[in-house]
């Protein structure tokens, strides 16, 4: 039996924890401010973007390693694995999935032993991917299986989050200016959610912002019937932990999961949505 490893990008927002436990190997970002250029995860966090942000009011601008690097990356994983499944963010947000096939074009004989499946997702959208394979993986199942079992789970993956505003979002390129400015004009806290790849605009709330959490979640979790009961990520930016908390109680009750896992966004992901952003991330059935 070939020996399959799993690896994405740090944007997937996983626990360190699950991360290790199951050898998932990470790539990481870069965040760009006007103080330097640093390694998501390794030399920023998403509580120090969040503080760049909020003190300064710059923008932070996120990249993904570049093809040179995905391939050192894929070699130093291709000497403890006969095949690896590489599960990228969409490849309509970033360069990484490209980036990703150019590395492959550079990695000659062995870039056929590298399987590459564009999440279409970011954040904990792109974990629910990430926890399948590796499940599929440990069930003995074969690289070409597993591919097939995450592009027929990614459209019933819900990837959704509210925000304060779409400033940093639209500053980094992620929406459109008219919906930043529609937002802005009428103070609406806008909803999103990832659709064929893109970010795209759900729906708003309006009036006070923890309230209109609340609404999102009612909203998102309206059909318990629906969804699949295992598993739920909370993920966020710049929120307190009493917020965190308030919002998990919710999710608890609003649906019975039987795991409702919170996770900090990574600083990639935190710099383009900005602070004070939750979302609740599940899989229909």
């Amino acid at each position: 039996m070939k020996k399959i490893g799993i690896t994405t990008d740090c944007v997937c927002d996983l626990p360190d924890e699950f991360l290790k436990l199951n050898d998932v190997g990470i790539t990481r970002f870069y965040v760009y401010t006007s103080t330097g250029r640093f390694m998501d995860g390794h030399e920023i966090t998403s509580d120090n973007i969040i503080e760049y942000l909020e003190e300064t009011g710059e923008k932070a601008i996120t990249s993904a390693p570049d093809p040179k690097e995905y391939k050192e990356f894929f070699e130093r994983y291709l000497k403890k694995y006969d095949e690896i499944i590489h599960i990228p963010i969409s490849k309509k947000l970033d360069s990484s999935c490209i980036n990703v096939f150019e590395s492959l074009n550079i990695l000659g004989k062995n870039s056929d032993k590298v399987h590459i499946v564009d999440s279409e997702m970011l954040s904990t959208g792109m974990g629910h991917l990430v926890i399948k394979a590796v499940e599929l993986r440990d069930e003995g199942k074969s690289a070409e299986e597993i591919v097939k079992a995450l592009e027929e789970m990614k459209p019933k993956v819900s990837t959704t989050f509210i925000t304060v505003s779409l400033d940093n979002l639209y500053h980094n390129g992620r929406v459109p200016k008219s919906a930043k400015d529609l937002c802005s004009a009428l103070s609406l806290h806008p909803i999103l959610t990832m659709k064929n790849g893109f970010i795209t605009l759900k729906g708003v709330e309006i009036g006070n912002y923890d309230k209109a959490v609340m609404n999102y979640l009612k909203k998102e979790l309206k059909h318990p019937n629906k969804i699949n009961k295992k598993r739920a990520f909370i993920t966020y930016a710049g929120c307190s932990i009493k917020k965190i908390n308030e919002v998990k109680a919710e999710v608890q009750r609003l649906c019975d999961f039987e795991e409702v896992i919170v996770t900090k966004a990574s600083a990639t992901v935190s710099g383009n949505c900005g602070p004070h952003t939750v979302g609740v991330l599940f899989v229909y059935n």
